[in-house]
């Protein structure tokens, strides 16, 4: 089950990657209650959104991500950060036990794999950093195609389905229904192109909050035994700076792309 999920993630995270070149084209939906049926309809359609708002939407999330107020941006990349770990894991058959999510901002993701197999574990523990980069790119890209709407309805839709299989703290329970909640708020409330400006927003605050992050493992990297580079130091035997380095730069690369994204793609 959960590979399957896994897959059923990371095939629209591709969609999404590569500039969301398609537009899923949703049935009629009559029989959808009042007040869902604006959430499906406002889904199914692309709503471009000139460069100047997307660009002015990242650097708010930007500026969030590393200003004295990121606690909100800590969480959302926390979020991200874990979903990744136990994604990626679930993509190579192991089974997630549960997420961790805590009120200080930190987390964890536990998983059961079968047998040692050293890369495909060091591949699960490289992708924690990555993941809000990741994803700031995937939101960047979509925003810039004007699929902002359809974006955040997905990524609403892989909160609530972690929410009963693995979120396991009260904490994490807050989050992911706040989360879900502010998103399909949006998509029912709020003028169409909200959503894509949400989204740009959303890429802003998760590559500020990864690069962050990153940089937070990089200074405490002789100090925090439980890190994702202690931990790929104790598989490799190499250096824990090498891989908190290596955080750091591919978190920067990864925020570059995003902001490439919104000035260049489509322009």
């Amino acid at each position: 089950m959960w590979m399957l999920l896994a897959w059923a993630v990371m095939l629209p995270l591709g969609w999404a990657l590569a500039g969301a070149p398609v537009q899923p084209d949703l049935p009629d939906a009559a029989w959808l209650p009042e007040g869902a049926d604006r959430v499906w309809h406002a889904v199914g359609v692309r709503v471009p959104v000139a460069m100047g708002g997307l660009v002015a939407a990242g650097l708010l999330g930007a500026i969030v991500a590393v200003g004295r107020s990121r606690v909100a941006a800590t969480h959302v990349s926390t979020v991200a950060h874990e979903f990744g770990h136990a994604l990626v894991a679930a993509l190579f058959g192991a089974r997630v036990t549960g997420i961790a999510l805590r009120w200080d901002g930190s987390g964890t993701a536990h998983y059961t794999m079968v047998g040692s197999r050293p890369l495909l574990r060091g591949m699960v523990s490289l992708s924690g950093y990555l993941a809000p980069g990741v994803l700031a790119v995937a939101c960047a890209r979509a925003a810039s195609a004007g699929a902002g709407p359809v974006w955040l309805a997905f990524l609403c839709v892989v909160v609530a389905v972690m929410l009963p299989l693995a979120i396991r703290t009260w904490w994490g329970v807050v989050m992911a229904l706040g989360l879900v909640g502010a998103g399909l708020g949006v998509l029912q409330w709020a003028p169409p192109a909200a959503a894509t400006l949400l989204v740009a927003g959303l890429a802003g605050l998760l590559a500020g909050g990864g690069l962050v992050d990153a940089r937070t493992q990089w200074r405490a990297r002789r100090l925090e035994p439980h890190s994702d580079a202690a931990s790929l130091a104790g598989q490799t035997g190499l250096p824990v700076g090498f891989f908190a380095g290596f955080h750091v730069l591919a978190s920067a690369g990864l925020a570059a792309a995003a902001a490439a994204a919104v000035f260049l793609v489509g322009r």
